[in-house]
This record gives structure tokens, sequence and C-alpha cells, in this order.
């Protein structure tokens, strides 16, 4: 499986962005949990690299997905991408019903689905669901705090520092350079 996590650095080129995030991140993965580098979107568009490392996640994969702004930069792009997980509608991976038209109507219906659990007769199986989608609610919450705080600059972290989650980890306090750059980084597990 592949799946997409933003890095979000500061860096002086793409090719510095790439080699920041990758220095990061080190120590991350083993030989069933491995990653590479796809698409880096520069903030102001003047250094994107397309596929640094030809993988599953080029900064052109957005040109093609519904919800996604078609003109822009790809790093606002990106970010768009990144923001319809966070808001309404709620879309909730693993869970038997996979979108709520918001939080309320999510938490109404974990709520429901574990009250009707029982425990002699019940699988494991919709704890795990159950825990899984609480968890992505509460990123969500978190995320969406951001989004509401203008300095923030309207980048939320997601799933931080879990790269093998679809999300984002702001990097920039370890980093240095000019620019800011999110780097597409392609967790294969």
């Amino acid at each position: 499986m592949h799946t997409l996590h933003f890095i979000l650095v500061n860096a002086d080129s793409a090719q510095d962005a790439a080699s920041s995030a990758e220095s990061e991140i080190l120590e991350w993965g083993n030989e069933n949990n491995w990653r590479s580098i796809g698409g880096i979107a520069s903030e102001d568009g003047a250094d994107d690299i397309e596929n640094h490392e030809n993988t599953g996640w080029p900064l052109s994969f957005l040109d093609d997905t519904e919800g996604v702004p078609k003109e822009g930069r790809y790093f606002e792009r990106a970010i768009a991408f990144l923001k319809r997980d966070i808001v309404d509608p709620i879309r909730l991976p693993y869970w038997p019903t996979p979108q709520y038209p918001d939080m309320k109507a999510a938490l109404e219906g974990i709520a429901d689905r574990l009250t009707d659990f029982d425990q002699d007769t019940g699988s494991s199986q919709v704890m795990w669901e159950a825990q899984r989608a609480t968890e992505r609610l509460k990123h969500m919450l978190d995320a969406r705090g951001t989004l509401a705080d203008a300095s923030a600059g309207g980048i939320p972290e997601f799933y931080a520092w879990q790269f093998d989650e679809f999300g984002l980890t702001d990097m920039t306090e370890n980093t240095e350079g000019a620019k800011r750059y999110l780097v597409f980084l392609d967790m294969h597990s």
C-alpha cells in the first residue's frame, strides 16, 4: 500500500527540502515499512520537482484529483487536498459508514454502533474500527483548530509524525532555509 504524507520544511531549494525531510525521518521505517520522496512543491511555485524518486505521488496527481483546484501552485493545491480530509463531510476509512455530513453525525454513528455491540458475541474488529474512527476524529479536531487560527498560516498538522497515515507533519522548526516546501512522502507498507 502507498500512503501519502506531506512534510513541511524550510529549505533553500527543492533538492535541499528532500534532504532535510530525509534527515529528519532517517530512523523511521524498516524493511516492511519504507519510504521514498515523490513531488516537492515550493510555496512560491518557482522551484518544484515533479517526482524526486519516481514514486506514486508526483505533483501532477493533483491535476486529476476531484475537489482540488485545477489552477494555482502545487503547494496551495496540496494544502487544499489535505483540507478535504479535515473539513466536512467527515470521511472515516475502516468504518462501515464511510462518510457523514458533519462531526456530530459521525460521533452519533460511532456511539450507535458501540451501543449495539454485544460483548459476548461481538467481534474485536468492531472495537478496532471504533478506535480508528475516534482517533481520526481527534486528529480532525486538532487540525480544524489550526485552520481557524490565522496565525498558523492555514497549514494544519494532521497525523503529525505518523508517516504511515495520510497527513502532514510540520518540520519547519527543525529545518532552515529561505522558503517553505511540501515534500510528498510515499510510504510503502
